[in-house]
Parts: C-alpha cells; sequence; structure tokens
C-alpha cells in the first residue's frame, strides 16, 4: 500500500475544552484542516477528580467532548481525547472533598489522589470507559502520569503496605519516608522504591487500557513522556497502547517562554537521545508546545524550526498545542495556522526524505546506566547538561549527532566530570580506542579515574596564573578566561603533541612565559587518538568569539585526520545537522540561529559538491547555483532569525 504523507509525519492538534462553544471549536478544527491537512483534533480534558462528587465535573467535561464530537460528523476531521490530567499535574488546587486516599510525597506533603485507591481507579476507569463510548480516534495521556508531583511519591498507606509486602520489612508509611529520604543510590530501598513507583505509572496505563477494551479494544491510545522519568516511559506507552496497537509517545522536549534562538542545539541533542534510546517506540512525538500558546511565548517561526529539527531527530509526529482554535472567547494567533499551511508538504516530504538516512557528525556519547539515580535527586538524564553541543558545536555549525554505541567510527565528544562518572570502566577502556576530544573537567575526572596514561598528559586542578592561549606556530591567540574549572595539564608522554599552550604576561603585550599545556593530541597504546583541552564551556566570554571557533575547527580537523565534511563558515551563531542518504549524497539542515539575517549560507566543504538543491515549502527540491571559493560553497540562500533550510548534497 502506498504511504501518504501522514505516515512520514502526523500532527496530533490539541484543542482546548470550550464548555458552550464546542461548535465555534469544530468549525475552528474544519477550516484548520481544509487549510493545512491536519486531521487529528484531541479535545483537552482536565479529569482529574475536583468537586464532589467527582464524577459531575467528569460528566460536564464529557459532554462537551461529546457536543464537539457530533458538530464535526460529516467532516474530515476525526475528533480525539487529551487526557490533560487523570492524576493531576502541581500545584494542588482542590479542596479535601472526595474522602479517597491521598499521595504523600517525599517532604510529606499530600498533593493528590493515589491510584492504588480503589474509589479512585473505579473513577479512572468509569471516566476513560464514559469516553471510550464516544468513539474518540485516539485517547493521549498527559504527562501528569508519573510519580512525581513535583517531589518524588508515594509513601501513603496503600503504598507502604504494598512496600512492605514486597521487601518484608513492616514499616510505617513515615519510617518508609524516611528510608527512601536517608537510602543510598542503587540500594535494596532505593531500587524497590524506583521499582514500586514505575509499576505504579505502568498501573495507571494499564487501567486507562481496562477502560478502553471494555468498550472498544481497537480504539488506540499514547501517552506523553514526563520530564524526571524519561527513562521509564516506553513501558507506560507499551502498557496504554494495547494489544496490537503500536506504542505511541510524546517525548519531553518542549521549547517555549522562549528567550533565545541558541539553546536549539541542547534541544535538538534532547530530542535524538531520547529517539535513540526509545528505538522500540514506532511513534515518537515531538514536543510542539506553545505554551501558554501565544506568540509571547513562541513565535510561529519558532515552531518551524523545531519542526524541522525534530524531523532531523528521527521522530515522526508532533503534538501540537491549539493551532487554529479559541481559548474562551478568543482566538488563538493564526499565524501559528498560517505556517502549517505553508510548510503542510514540506514536512512529509523532509521526514520521507530522512526516513533511512543515517545521522552524521561529532559523536556526543549518551548514557544508559544511572548509577546516581535517587529520589532527592531525579535529573539523571540521558545526556549530561555539560556538552560541547550547547555552547560551540551547536552555534558554531559544527554537525553533530549522539550515540549510546562507543565502538563506532567518529570523533567523541565529552564535556563535564559528571559525564565521565556515567561511564563504567569497560566503557571508558573502550572510549579510549577511539578519537576523543575531551574539555577540561572531563579530563580531570579521567585522571581520577586512573586514565592519565591514555590521555598523554595528567590533568589536575590547582591554583595557577594564565591569560593567554597559544597555537603551537605562535601564530593566533585564543581567547581564554581562567576560572576554577580549568586544569593544569602535566605532559606525561614524549609522544604527546601539544597544540597550544597556556600562557601569563604580566601586562598587555609583555612577554608571555609557557604555563602548561592548553591542548595536546596523544596516540595511545589502546589505538585511539585523545585530544584533552584544559578549555571549560561555561564561560561566556571564551566561547563568544570567532577565533574560538576557529581553534574548534582546527582542532576536529586535527583528530579526524583530515578536513570535516562540512561546517558552516559564517561567523554567527548557526545549527548546522547533517545526514547521510544510502545514495551517498547528504542532506544538510542550516539553521539561522542569530538576530541578524543570513544573506546567503556559505558552508565550508571538505571536497566541491556536484550539486545543490533546497527544499521548497512546496516539499520539491530545487536545484541551486552556488560560487566555490577556497573551499566555501556560497549558496544564493537568505535566511531570517530562526529560519531553516534544508540542502541536498550530491557529493563530488
Amino acid at each position: 500500500m502506498k504511504k501518504t504523507p501522514k505516515d512520514f509525519f502526523r500532527f496530533y492538534n490539541i484543542v482546548p475544552c470550550n464548555c458552550g462553544r464546542e461548535k465555534q471549536q469544530a468549525r475552528d478544527v474544519i477550516e484548520l484542516q481544509a487549510r493545512t491537512g491536519i486531521d487529528i483534533a484531541l479535545y483537552s480534558l482536565s479529569l482529574h477528580p475536583e468537586g464532589f462528587p467527582a464524577r459531575k465535573k467528569a460528566a460536564l467535561l464529557i459532554e462537551s467532548y461529546r457536543k464537539f464530537s457530533r458538530a464535526l460528523e460529516g467532516s474530515k476531521v476525526k475528533p480525539g481525547v487529551l487526557l490533560q490530567s487523570i492524576l493531576g499535574h502541581w500545584p494542588r488546587v482542590d479542596k479535601d472533598e472526595e474522602k479517597w486516599t491521598r499521595t504523600v510525597d517525599l517532604d510529606g506533603n499530600t498533593p493528590r489522589f493515589c491510584p492504588l485507591d480503589e474509589n479512585f481507579r473505579n473513577y479512572i476507569f468509569e471516566t476513560v470507559a464514559a469516553l471510550a463510548k464516544e468513539k474518540p480516534c485516539f485517547i493521549l495521556g498527559d504527562d501528569d502520569i508519573h510519580a512525581f508531583s513535583p517531589k518524588p511519591e508515594c509513601f501513603c498507606k496503600l503504598h507502604t503496605a504494598e512496600f512492605n509486602r514486597r521487601t518484608g520489612r513492616h514499616f510505617t508509611p513515615e519510617q518508609y519516608r524516611q528510608a527512601v529520604l536517608t537510602c543510598k543510590a542503587g540500594d535494596s530501598v532505593c531500587t524497590m522504591y524506583e521499582q514500586l513507583s514505575q509499576d505504579t505509572v505502568n498501573g495507571v496505563c494499564r487501567l486507562i487500557r481496562e477502560a478502553i477494551d471494555s468498550v472498544d479494544s481497537s480504539i488506540p491510545a499514547g501517552i506523553c513522556m514526563p520530564f524526571l522519568e524519561s527513562r521509564f516511559n516506553g513501558f507506560a506507552a507499551k502498557a496504554i497502547a494495547g494489544k496490537n496497537q503500536p506504542p505511541v509517545m510524546r517525548i519531553a522536549d518542549s521549547k517555549y517562554c522562549e528567550q533565545t534562538a541558541l539553546d536549539l542545539g541542547v534541544n535538538h541533542l534532547q530530542a535524538m537521545s531520547y529517539r535513540l534510546f526509545w528505538h522500540d517506540i514506532p511513534e515518537v512525538l515531538d514536543e510542539t508546545d506553545t505554551c501558554p500558546h501565544t506568540l509571547y511565548s513562541k513565535a510561529a517561526r519558532s515552531v518551524h524550526a523545531k519542526l524541522c529539527s525534530a524531523i532531523f531527530a528521527g521522530l515522526n509526529g508532533a503534538k501540537l498545542w491549539c493551532v487554529n482554535t479559541h481559548k474562551g472567547d478568543f482566538p488563538v494567533n493564526r499565524k501559528y495556522t498560517d505556517g502549517q499551511e505553508k510548510f503542510r508538504k514540506y514536512y512529509p516530504a523532509l521526514a520521507k526524505t530522512l526516513q533511512d538516512a543515517a545521522p552524521e557528525g561529532i559523536v556526543i556519547p549518551v548514557h544508559d546506566r544511572f548509577p546516581h539515580w535517587h529520589p532527592t535527586s531525579l535529573r539523571d538524564r540521558v545526556f549530561t547538561p555539560e556538552n560541547w553541543v550547547d555552547r560551540m558545536l551547536g552555534v558554531y555549525g559544527i554537525p553533530f549527532r549522539c550515540s549510546f554505541d562507543l565502538t563506532g567510527n567518529g570523533i567523541f565528544a565529552i564535556a563535564g566530570e559528571a559525564a565521565i562518572e556515567r561511564f563504567s570502566d569497560e566503557q571508558l577502556r573502550q572510549l579510549m580506542t577511539r578519537k576523543v576530544l575531551l574539555d577540561g573537567p572531563a579530563a580531570v575526572a579521567l585522571t581520577r579515574r586512573g586514565f592519565a596514561g591514555d590521555l598523554g598528559v595528567k590533568a589536575e586542578y590547582r591554583d595557577f596564573a594564565f591569560n593567554r592561549e597559544i597555537s603551537a606556530d605562535e601564530k593566533t591567540a585564543y581567547p581564554i578566561v581562567k576560572t576554577p574549572n580549568i586544569p593544569f595539564l602535566t605532559q606525561t608522554a614524549s609522544g604527546a603533541e601539544v597544540l597550544t599552550t597556556l600562557r601569563y604576561a604580566a601586562f598587555a603585550n609583555s612577554p608571555a612565559e609557557k604555563v602548561c599545556p592548553g591542548a595536546v593530541l596523544y596516540r595511545n597504546r589502546r589505538g585511539g587518538t585523545i585530544c584533552t583541552t584544559a578549555f571549560q564551556l561555561d564561560f561566556v566570554f571564551s566561547w563568544m568569539h570567532e577565533k574560538r571557533k576557529i581553534w574548534l575547527e582546527t582542532v576536529l580537523d586535527k583528530l579526524n585526520g583530515k578536513k570535516l565534511p562540512y561546517i558552516a563558515a559564517d561567523f554567527q551563531p548557526v545549527m548546522l545537522l547533517q545526514r547521510k542518504l544510502k545514495s551517498g549524497a547528504d542532506i544538510l539542515g542550516i539553521f539561522n540561529l542569530g538576530f541578524d539575517p543570513m544573506e546567503t549560507v556559505s558552508i565550508r566543504c571538505a571536497g566541491k559538491p556536484a550539486k545543490a538543491e533546497l527544499l521548497q515549502a512546496s516539499g520539491r527540491w530545487k536545484v541551486l547555483a552556488f560560487n566555490w571559493n577556497k573551499g566555501i560553497m556560497e549558496l544564493p540562500v537568505r535566511l531570517e532569525c530562526y529560519e531553516p533550510a534544508i540542502i541536498r548534497i550530491a557529493p563530488c
């Protein structure tokens, strides 16, 4: 069967519940479908218990959905449901009216009802079953289905009894809470608490599935990933999907209330890492949220850039919010609609092109080990906050990707002590056989772990004076500012090649004395090539500079043994993504992350391309005439702030 555009990239548009205005919302989404082709409209229902009896609220909202659904009869729009809340987000706003068991969090607060309470479970089952009788095209659980709100749960009498049953303990609820509060990462209390918490979440998803199946097992369902439970959410997606239904999961990669475009790179890294971590989930959606759904929070152009980035990350759908709808009596800005209409053929064309493409670029190793996970610190993510993407690769226009595989080709870039702590000794030994770029703190952590011999240098923190970084040929001074996290490097291997040195000058134009190496390249006994730098990524005056970009290009070319295939040549913020097609052609995504427009797109290429093509809004490719000068391809493509361009390059 021939695939349709929606088979390559599918949109789920969230429609605000608007009691008394259901026909208006229906007219809105019918118009949206006519203009954009988006035909899935998920009516947003906040169904966590409020008031007394709680079923009164549920009945009112289900009736509103019924009216919305009926108003769509005869149209091309398929109504569905977003369970915008069923357990409840935070903060707590309800009164104690239903006398059901409440959760107890790690601080002893009682934020919401406990899903082990039979009365609450009956409420969930009956509410979802009532919705299923309305024959929605899809039911999506939101990210309130988690085990925290916002502190970890649950230490009520029901959860305590279950913990005791599983472990043979005899804790009271308060003893259980204190035991988890003081447990060590990985010990028996911590491990069993973690398992019980996830069983609770998955149990809610199974309960929702059972309620759907009691009416119609053919109704598909999916789940939204909570940010703090990203490594567990695939199990919830499988539980709610049902028998013979493909799991659907919206990942946690929102980017709303934006104040800068510069963090699109790390947002892309986040999306890539979650997609890769949950590679067995067939349909993974981008969190294209504009909360609170106004241009003050997220521009329509920003939505377009994020969707293009999501497709490069391997996602095959998106959860949109409120496009072409009303919130109360006020219309959501139609610029979002205009963008979807303009690019309705663009997104499926890009997704189709990239469906079998291989990611290329500098490798950010990501983590499937969570040795430090603890209920008091839930932020052990698949990738670490310190990384080369956030401040350098993602704004210098150097392609990057992520990988759990530490045996592949490419340059692995590691930053920060936390990243090294996440790897086992075996994994670090494997990394030392590859080409690796290290920042200063990562080098310190490796030295402490006994891997200095693989680096050709010893890295340690000490108080020392420096205010210069100079290239080995003495021709280039790189910007650097002293911070406590820049280590002192001591060369330990005669075969190590010093690429830069840190120096000290008493004042401007005075002689500068050598202090220690600033960057060292070493081919070690394992066969690996390691570039250890003293550089530390945090300080803006060290990396917000053209010469620091030149430094990174030089270091990476040296590590690679030849020029990297593609680097953005402009000295302004750019994200450049690269994917390799089976034909050998490359797909480049160029994102202008600066405030200034790019009058042309300039890319440093390892070889002169045979042909360059631009993906147009129509979904068709247009051949571009380009200028070639000294290894730079200049394309006649103008990019405004936050505007992307997709280029197909035929190799020479």
